[in-house]
């Protein structure tokens, strides 16, 4: 049961996110517009990846998934690039992150396991927490009669060229790791960033005549608010599901 409710949270919150960037894509404009649509693209993906209806179907269609989410991370090397031509380096480094979260989606995609096939990625008994995650007691089912050895030669047996080609498992669960403590680090300097630009304009008063002047308060409904959500959101949806990976 609590498999499926973090399932169904984590699908809410993914969904909530890719609804807020459609609405970021509709105030904003230029570069800021490609990277909502790239978080929605995201979003959505996580959304259909966590919810247990889909979550067990979703390995199925890996490659394809794992293609969008590929083309996505992409198109923020090229915009990186892109920005570095025109203004230099210093303009460039954000798009850094929506790279790193394009890998990180394509990661997830090859390490989710689908109906009739196991991970792309052999990671072992790593991804039992997934299962868990979506309440796929059937894929346990059959772990729980073989055991622990059983379920390792399932997976060599149906994928025996992923495995020997994808590492040890231990370096995937790194990998995990390091891709949700990143995410989380990313999420606390989010709020961060946006506390210090909300304190700004008081800092930033140098007149006299001007400090009488009340500053101008930001909408609920505005570009900052609504990327910082997004940020938020889809930051804690991929470290929380990467540690489930990696757990």
């Amino acid at each position: 049961m609590s498999g499926l409710v973090l399932g169904w949270s984590l699908a809410v919150t993914a969904t909530a996110v890719a609804v807020g960037s459609l609405v970021r894509m509709a105030l904003v404009d230029g570069s800021a517009r490609h990277a909502a649509a790239a978080e929605t693209v995201m979003a959505g993906g996580m959304a259909v990846m966590s919810a247990p209806p889909t979550a067990g179907a979703f390995g199925d269609q890996a490659v394809w998934w794992a293609a969008v989410f590929a083309a996505v991370g992409l198109g923020a090397l090229t915009m990186s690039v892109r920005d570095a031509i025109r203004r230099g380096w210093r303009h460039s480094h954000h798009w850094a992150h929506h790279v790193v979260g394009g890998v990180a989606m394509v990661l997830m995609t090859l390490a989710m396991p689908g109906a009739s096939s196991g991970p792309v990625l052999a990671l072992g008994a790593s991804h039992g927490g997934v299962h868990g995650m979506h309440g796929m007691e059937s894929m346990h089912g059959t772990d729980s009669m073989h055991g622990t050895a059983g379920m390792e030669g399932m997976h060599a047996h149906s994928m025996a060229g992923a495995a020997a080609s994808s590492g040890s498992p231990t370096v995937w669960r790194l990998a995990f790791g390091a891709l949700a403590l990143y995410f989380l680090i990313a999420v606390a300097l989010s709020v961060r960033a946006r506390l210090l630009g909300a304190r700004q304009p008081m800092s930033a008063v140098t007149s006299p005549a001007a400090r009488h002047r009340r500053p101008r308060r930001s909408r609920g409904l505005s570009a900052p608010n609504a990327a910082l959500a997004g940020q938020v959101g889809m930051g804690g949806c991929m470290a929380t599901m990467l540690i489930m990976m990696a757990a």
